[in-house]
């Protein structure tokens, strides 16, 4: 029986915070204020750290010295001053709590905020609860301690439907077991959980641990199916004791050996990079590497191959432009050896990047600042049929490119983030290709031109809600694509704390407009009244100017569909 008690688990804060320690990159303070309160059980609490972390386009932080803190006074309260213009995150940190605003769409931790040059952001309420606690121990079958195995945490949905838990304290060092086989999973959200350590062996379960043996996936207490495991309830600020599990036998593992040769002319290939992959139905449903490559004689070697089918397969890489089909092999009770991947050699996409109406010689010497990123999308029929990433490439200075390791499909190119400038459409031989550029196997295709605009307008405004209340951990994000372009090329933000919403780094022309829920594994499926709702708004805008009307778009859960 599993002990349920009061706890106040201890949190290792966050790198983020513990960097504001010591500023080392001098910055220019900002004009704006973001003030607000901290509370517990709806309680203020003093003494609460508040971390505001500024973040660059695509959520990553823009600069890890650059965060601001404060500190909650008697009645819970903190000001926050000299706050820089952009996107933010704020976070609330007290030993033994969590926040009920798990991680934002950019992924990192606590609210986004949208701040504006001077503004005084009021009333920012953090909301904190006492995170829960399991424990246990994991030993085998002759009570020996597991020492440094990898819990997972399954969490259900409100389906009871079992999805793993990525919960934002779930780290590496928490979750692996310790010299007496102990483990200790705090900071968690209130739910019902399952609890399992090892390896799954179902269909379609593949893995390469470079280890002479491994235990089977199993559950609390001691069971391989998982719909016989024991469920664990958390409560806020409760902990869940002896939730020990006993493992069966260890398995043993074995290895792979192949080589990779030349489709074209059998000889050996050096330096590919070895995938494996499960397959059903004839499709890819995941992969993996470990990073082996293929030595001098095109030899390579898998060491710590679980049972199982697999397709092994020569993975693209920027530095080479090789590829090669799934070779389906199956793991029984021995060693594999004579496994042979025949690799070709990749196409390649070249041509050069313009940047629209721009004589200036400052912006045009921003073309060496581009990167561009290839995106396949296979034809029918060929394998593995998933879409890859096949090329990487730096852009010269006088605009030429080339792409190269593409292999046989419709090729999407990107252009990697770029403040102030956009991708905003892509040609070949004059033509605009919207769906991609359609390439055959080893094909060499040239006279691709690349469009880039300057793009320095910003669209703001506000996401309504009417008749609808979100989980607490639901993310927004709103999303701007040009009516001209494909809907690969898009621009998009989270919704922040207060509603509002503002798009970056926009070309002048027309958009369309949309707001969507974002994807968490820990909510389940989300309600279909509301994804109804939410499908149904979208709204076009010209941008043309800096002085852009902020938009709201009303999310509308009593409107009725209209007439079909």
């Amino acid at each position: 029986m599993s002990k349920l008690r009061p706890a106040l688990s201890v949190l290792f804060l966050p790198l983020a915070f513990l960097s504001i320690q010591a500023q080392t990159v001098e910055t220019k303070p900002g004009t704006a204020t973001v003030s607000g309160r901290v509370v517990l059980k709806s309680e203020p609490v003093q003494g609460v750290a508040v971390v505001l972390q500024p973040q660059a386009s695509g959520g990553r932080p823009a600069n890890p010295d650059a965060v601001l803190r404060g500190r909650t006074d008697g009645a819970g309260r903190f000001q926050i001053t000299g706050v820089a213009a952009g996107r933010h995150s704020i976070t609330a940190f007290l030993p033994g709590a969590i926040s009920s605003d798990d991680m934002s769409f950019t992924g990192q931790p606590g609210k986004t905020l949208n701040v504006s040059e001077g503004e005084n952001v009021e009333n920012i309420d953090l909301t904190l609860r006492l995170g829960g606690v399991i424990t246990g121990r994991v030993v085998d079958s002759g009570g020996r301690p597991l020492v440094e195995a990898r819990i997972t945490l399954n969490r259900l949905d409100r389906e009871g439907r079992s999805q793993q838990y990525y919960g934002s304290p779930m780290s590496f060092e928490m979750s692996s077991t310790d010299d007496r086989g102990v483990y200790r999973l705090y900071g968690l959200s209130a739910g019902k959980y399952r609890v399992s350590v090892g390896y799954s062996q179902e269909p379609g379960s593949v893995a390469v641990v470079m280890n002479r043996a491994f235990y089977p996936k199993t559950f609390h207490p001691d069971t391989t199916d998982e719909s016989q495991a024991k469920v664990i309830e958390v409560s806020e600020g409760f902990e869940a004791t002896n939730i020990d599990i006993t493992v069966g036998e260890a398995k043993k593992t074995y290895d792979l050996y192949g080589r990779v040769v030349n489709a074209e002319n059998g000889q050996p290939v050096a330096g590919v990079e070895i995938a494996y992959g499960s397959f059903r139905d004839g499709r890819m449903t995941s992969s993996g590497s470990n990073g082996e490559r293929s030595k001098a004689n095109g030899e390579f070697r898998l060491i710590g191959v679980l049972p199982g089918k697999y397709g092994i397969f020569a993975r693209p890489q920027v530095d080479n432009d090789f590829f090669s089909d799934p070779v389906m092999c199956e793991i029984e009770e021995s060693d594999v050896h004579g496994v042979e991947i025949k690799v070709r050699q990749g196409g390649s996409i070249s041509g050069v990047v313009v940047i629209e109406e721009a004589n200036d010689p400052k912006i045009l010497s921003r073309l060496s600042q581009i990167n561009l990123r290839a995106f396949t999308r296979p034809s029918p029929g060929s394998a593995p049929p998933m879409p890859t990433m096949g090329g990487f490439t730096k852009v010269n200075a006088d605009g030429s490119f080339r792409l190269r390791g593409l292999q046989q499909g419709k090729v999407q190119i990107s252009m990697m983030p770029m403040p102030g400038l956009a991708l905003t459409r892509v040609e070949l031989n004059g033509a605009p290709q919207r769906e991609g550029v359609e390439i055959q196997p080893g094909e060499n295709i040239t006279g691709v031109k690349i469009v880039v605009t300057r793009a320095s307008l910003s669209l703001r405004g506000e996401v309504k809600l009417v008749g609808i209340t979100l989980p607490q951990e639901q993310r927004l994000f709103v999303s701007a694509r040009r009516t001209d372009q494909s809907a690969q090329i898009s621009s998009s933000a989270e919704v922040d704390a207060r509603g509002q919403f503002v798009l970056e780094n926009l070309a002048p022309g027309e958009y369309e407009v949309r707001v969507n829920p974002v994807f968490s594994p820990n909510l389940g499926r989300q309600d279909p009244q509301m994804m109804r709702a939410f499908s149904r708004v979208k709204q076009n805008v010209t941008l043309s100017g800096d002085n852009q009307a902020p938009m709201t778009l009303v999310v509308d859960a009593s409107q009725k569909e209209r007439d079909q």
